[in-house]
């Protein structure tokens, strides 16, 4: 099997929209009508996190103390899309559906101006603590 394309979008919330609102927005809209549409354009892994704030700032303070230049990223929302081939993400997003259900109100809760994507292949060394390569 080919190495799967990891597609990775980091957005940010609207300003004046609460953690809550977020999250239920996301999880009520995006990822109950947008889960459908993956599977059927696909993608076979989907994956998010949201940023914790507290768990951020302490750990920008410890960075603080062996790598200071370095950023810790302000995205309140990371998304993870793996798929075989780079058209089925070109396909999603120009799917009707999804601008009309999932990201249905997007507008009101993501700031896209900030939003940025990251795509290449993810190698895996290490897991559930076996060396892999």
């Amino acid at each position: 099997m080919s190495k799967l394309i990891k597609y990775t979008v980091e957005h940010y919330k609207k300003a004046g929209v609460s953690d809550a609102d977020f999250v239920k927005w996301f999880n009520d809209v995006q990822v109950a009508n947008g889960l459908p549409l993956i599977k059927k354009h696909g993608i076979v892994k989907y994956a998010v996190h949201f940023r914790d704030a507290q768990l951020s700032t302490a750990f920008r303070a410890e960075l603080d103390k062996v790598r200071p230049e370095w950023e810790v990223s302000g995205a309140d929302l990371t998304i993870e899309y793996y798929l075989p081939d780079i058209y089925l993400i070109q396909n999603l997003l120009a799917d009707p559906e999804w601008e009309s259900k999932a990201a249905k109100d997007q507008a009101n809760f993501v700031d896209l101006s900030k939003s940025t994507i990251h795509i290449g292949y993810e190698t895996i060394y290490l897991e559930n603590g076996n060396i892999l390569n």
